[in-house]
């Protein structure tokens, strides 16, 4: 069959390929471009034969590397992405870039799909706490009920401070089994109307019906004194120490969810101060 493939019908072929091909000489010159090519870029062909590739716009530079990049859409085409790769052909190279936005978008779309799912999720992945959002749905609610009736209610945060250096030192799935362990041990101190969750990496809040600030001031202790007695992964003995932060306040007539967590806040970073100064 091969010998019925004559010059001009290859290149015929190749000038009809959906992909944008190029070739350049040992000079890094353009000698031959395909019409795809020439759509893509919205460039002239008399513009491409004969030019060096450093002097094209940056974008279309980027079409001659390999790996995936991406074209902007400008007012003579939409924008793409490209999967780019190389082929040495003796003192030639062919550079071969393939259209892939469909196939980008729908790995977008998967992403997106995946994003929206976590956020309905209402736990926490590694301990199954509530997570950040359903602790705030839960929290407007306390905070609603309080204001209707004034019943008491405290909001606390408590912070491991230096889970990030544990992190460094001992790596993400022994930080895991730790937050698992202090997780377990929160819960184990809760009654059962308490709400409680794990707010971000390093902090978990509590959310306290009926509860003083001074009670909390007792629970934090108690919390301190068994999340202490924690034995903590891959760690020798006395290798590291947990550092645990503390904040706190108590609903005051006329609080909102935002004056309930800045108060909390202020506090929490008055403890860290006083632990740096220390």
């Amino acid at each position: 069959m091969l010998e019925h493939l004559k010059p001009e019908l290859v290149q015929k072929f190749l000038e009809s390929l959906p992909a944008a091909l190029a070739m350049t000489d040992k000079d890094d010159r353009i000698v031959w471009v395909n019409d795809s090519f020439v759509r893509i870029t919205t460039l002239q062909r008399d513009a491409l034969m004969g030019a060096d590739i450093a002097s094209l716009p940056e974008e279309i530079q980027n079409m001659f590397k390999q790996g995936h990049i991406y074209l902007d859409a400008t007012n003579k085409r939409d924008a793409y992405w490209l999967a780019c790769m190389s082929v040495q052909l003796q003192d030639y190279t062919l550079q071969y870039c393939s259209d892939v936005t469909e196939l980008q978008s729908l790995i977008q779309d998967r992403e997106n799909l995946k994003t929206k799912v976590a956020e309905l999720n209402p736990h926490d992945p590694v301990t199954g706490m509530l997570n950040r959002r359903a602790l705030f749905q839960n929290l407007e609610q306390q905070a609603s009920r309080s204001r209707r009736y004034g019943n008491t209610m405290s909001v606390m945060i408590m912070r491991i401070a230096n889970l990030l250096d544990y992190i460094r030192h001992y790596g993400n799935e022994n930080a895991d089994k730790l937050v698992l362990s202090v997780s377990q041990t929160l819960n184990d101190q809760m009654r059962w109307a308490d709400v409680i969750g794990r707010l971000d990496k390093t902090e978990f809040l509590f959310i306290l019906p009926e509860t003083s600030e001074e009670v909390t001031r007792e629970l934090s202790e108690k919390i301190r004194e068994h999340v202490m007695k924690i034995v903590l992964p891959a760690v020798d003995d006395g290798a590291f120490t947990l550092h645990l932060e503390f904040g706190m306040t108590q609903w005051r007539k006329g609080d909102d969810v935002g004056m309930l967590m800045q108060r909390v806040r202020h506090m929490l970073d008055d403890e860290q101060g006083e632990r740096l100064a220390g």
